[in-house]
């Protein structure tokens, strides 16, 4: 994950490549309803290959269903 303040793209896509990730997930912390104190979230998934997914807010449960679909799904 990169919970970010500011420059979320650019501090996300940073991490990936330092750490050598297949995905990273970024969301943005300090806003009303997204983050570590919230129940709900939005993230947008970074992969290695340039592809970008959103997600919109939602819960976490649910937020934490679709981003394992589309990593694994994205695998095969």
């Amino acid at each position: 994950f990169a919970a970010e303040t500011d420059d979320l793209l650019q501090n996300a896509q940073s991490k990936l490549e330092r750490k050598n990730l297949d995905w990273i997930a970024a969301n943005t912390v300090g806003v009303p309803g997204r983050g570590f104190q919230a129940d709900t979230n939005a993230v947008t998934l970074y992969a290695r290959t340039g592809e970008v997914v959103d997600f919109p807010l939602t819960d976490k449960k649910t937020l934490a269903e679709q981003m394992l679909q589309t990593i694994f799904c994205k695998k095969g």
